[in-house]
């Protein structure tokens, strides 16, 4: 007589961590260097060249985080690395501190912090950002388009330094860095005398123009210029043509709306 054996229920392969991934993935200069490759042209890091990609990738295989992970709470903001105001705010939030928001507006930013019997009340307001040469604002920039947030990422980032510097490890947040290459805004107007050159300046002044607009937004502009065949695969938005830059440039508002339409369309 012959016994058939029943089935026996097979256990399903769990998803591997990135540490896993790392341990059995070969993590030679050569691998290195084609996932910093990668990283580089996939134009979602804010990377300008390969070399970032390839020190990036170094940093994602020493602490085993994938690309991705590292990118839920980091951003490359003018070649420095940056974190985001939402990654500190969870950062103290996961190290037991409550945030209680008084006031969330283009005025001022203010938050009680509190950890068990220590409560302290943090503010970052207009006078502050004045006197940084952040206000008055100028045209385009994220203070003038979205002050409040703007002034909740400044006390976020002050508040995380201050209270628990281990989570910011000296990082600043993307929207400290984006303004780190932008010249304090004089408080009075004095006239000056203007010297119109016709040199390299003037490309080196676009891009400059462009990294300030697009950088913040630079996944979904990358993406959108995609879509149009402004830009070819593993390019990104410092890669479109000087027509394409100045109609940008001198209307970065109606961009901005619809890359942000093409990135979130509206489910009817």
């Amino acid at each position: 007589m012959t016994v058939v054996a029943p089935n026996q229920p097979q256990s399903l392969e769990q998803p591997q961590s990135g540490a896993e991934f790392y341990s059995q993935a070969c993590t030679s200069l050569d691998a290195v260097k084609q996932l910093g490759e990668w990283m580089a042209h996939s134009g979602l890091f804010g990377l300008t060249k390969p070399e970032q990609g390839f020190v990036l990738a170094l940093e994602c295989i020493a602490s085993r985080q994938t690309p991705l992970t590292w990118k839920k709470s980091n951003h490359v903001i003018n070649g420095q690395i940056a974190m985001k105001s939402e990654a500190m705010l969870s950062g103290l939030m996961d190290a037991g501190w409550e945030i209680d928001w008084v006031q969330f507006d283009a005025q001022a930013a203010i938050a009680d912090f509190s950890k068990g019997q220590k409560k302290v009340r943090i503010s970052f307001t207009a006078e502050d950002a004045k006197l940084a040469g952040l206000l008055p604002a100028k045209p385009g920039s994220g203070w003038q388009k979205f002050p409040a947030a703007m002034m909740r990422a400044r006390l976020v980032s002050l508040a995380t330094r201050m209270l628990d510097p281990r989570i910011t490890q000296g990082r600043y947040c993307v929207e400290e860095v984006a303004d780190f290459n932008t010249p304090p805004t004089p408080t009075a107007s004095t006239p000056t005398r203007q010297t119109v050159n016709v040199t390299p300046e003037s490309t080196f002044s676009l891009t400059d123009k462009l990294e300030q607009i697009l950088e913040p937004h630079s996944d979904i502009a990358n993406a959108f210029l995609l879509s149009k065949n402004l830009i070819k695969e593993g390019q990104n938005f410092r890669d479109v043509s000087t027509k394409v830059a100045n109609m940008i440039v001198s209307d970065p508002d109606s961009f901005l709306i619809k890359a942000k339409a093409f990135s979130s369309p509206t489910i009817e």
